[in-house]
């Protein structure tokens, strides 16, 4: 492996670190989706009670 590809992996290795594995990246979407489907489920049943509270 020549120095210029050596470098190349550890720029790679560098840029994972810091942003995580695509899999990882993946969970946290999921998440981060699941979050805002229960955020969005809890405001519709609040939006219901409060409709027959009136």
């Amino acid at each position: 492996m020549d120095s210029l590809s050596h470098v190349d992996a550890l720029v790679h290795a560098a840029e994972l670190a810091r942003t995580g594995s695509a899999s990882e990246q993946l969970w946290l979407l999921g998440g981060v989706a699941l979050s805002l489907v229960a955020a969005g489920i809890v405001a519709l049943a609040a939006a219901r009670g409060r409709n027959r509270d009136h």
